[in-house]
């Protein structure tokens, strides 16, 4: 019988999976109180493309590490849990709708109990060792709030331009916004921003890298508190909580030894183009209102030259991947529609 946990703004229903022992770590009895080495948390939304792929690969990612995963599903409509509750003793969250990556992660945080917790993406693979190598790690570096693998592609290569980011400024910003880092590949802020500079030989800081598979002490998620929920249903939420803790002077660091293959896309394919580049730019603007004030006036303004130059751009056939001219069209002038209004007609914009 599955115990139903209330949540303020939804119900929650929760699975405890049953069967033997993952082989290659030790996978923690469910019901166990003390704290363990590490909590796996996997948010999941029709990801049943990615899961068994991702589930599969962690018994001989954490090998020699006491574990447990927490898996918080939004409201899936396909396989997905039917087949994460083949996965021996995981703890299942279900959600009525979807709450988002950044609800999910802080609901199935507050439910674990490891000294470590890995924010994981359905989409990641994890290689042999890798969590234990990133544990190792911050037991090593006391130093060190938080570890990141080199996420790779499907055929090993390093996926540094998604991954290893500074911190946005207005000039990163309006590089992208304004299309200059497509036409000028080569400028300097797109090098600067990407990290194109750094030697990947060793364990290096970084500012900003992609939440798809990010290794964080308990405490330093205690101090540094929850995601913030406002950046629904995704994006930014975790450049915002880099932020966070480059505000404390908490450090990060990639380890490139530990990999993860990051095949990407499990929120983006059930997601609409249009509706992706609305929620873009709506948590773009977010996260300046938040962190650059005094800037995000001129942001807003950039913005809606971007997308002007993107609906201009859309008349020569050049548009957003995987979407039809007619459809980038719409999707960058209600951007602009929406910009112009300082998204005031967003019911989550405040």
């Amino acid at each position: 019988m599955a115990n139903v946990i209330a949540d303020s703004s939804v119900i929650l229903s929760r699975e405890d999976g049953e069967g033997s022992p993952a082989i290659g770590g030790s996978l923690a009895p469910l019901g166990m109180t003390r704290a363990i080495d590490l909590s796996i948390l996997i948010v999941t939304w029709n990801s049943e493309r990615w899961i068994e792929r991702c589930l599969r690969s962690i018994p001989a990612a954490c090998e020699g590490l006491e574990y447990e995963v927490v898996l918080h599903d939004n409201a899936s409509d396909d396989a997905t849990l039917a087949i994460a509750r083949n996965t021996p003793a995981i703890q299942i969250l279900r959600s009525g709708r979807n709450d988002g990556f950044a609800a999910g992660t802080n609901r199935a945080l507050a439910a674990s109990r490891g000294r470590y917790a890995l924010l994981l993406n359905p989409d990641c693979e994890l290689e042999p060792r890798a969590l234990t190598q990133l544990f190792a790690f911050l037991e090593s570096n006391p130093e060190v709030a938080a570890a990141v693998p080199l996420l790779v592609d499907e055929n090993g290569e390093p996926q540094r331009e998604f991954q290893l980011r500074r911190l946005p400024t207005l000039g990163t910003m309006t590089v992208e916004v304004l299309l200059i880092d497509k036409l000028f590949p080569n400028n300097r802020t797109t090098a600067w921003y990407r990290y194109r500079e750094l030697d990947l030989s060793e364990p290096r800081a970084i500012e900003q890298p992609a939440a798809a598979a990010m290794l964080i002490r308990r405490g330093v998620a205690d101090e540094i508190g929850p995601l913030d929920e406002q950046f629904a249903p995704a994006w930014f939420e975790d450049v915002d909580y880099c932020r966070r803790l480059a505000e404390r002077g908490k450090e990060i660091r990639v380890v490139p030894a530990a990999r993860v293959r990051h095949f990407g896309g499990a929120s983006l394919e059930h997601m609409p183009v249009p509706q992706f580049i609305d929620v873009w730019y709506r948590n773009m603007w977010r996260y300046a209102r938040k962190w650059m004030p005094r800037q995000a006036g001129t942001l807003r303004w950039i913005i809606i030259g971007g997308m002007a130059l993107r609906c201009c751009a859309t008349v020569f056939g050049i548009k957003h991947h995987g979407t039809t001219r007619g459809e980038a069209f719409r999707g960058y002038m209600n951007v602009l529609k929406k910009a112009l209004k300082r998204w005031q007609s967003s019911p989550s914009s405040s």
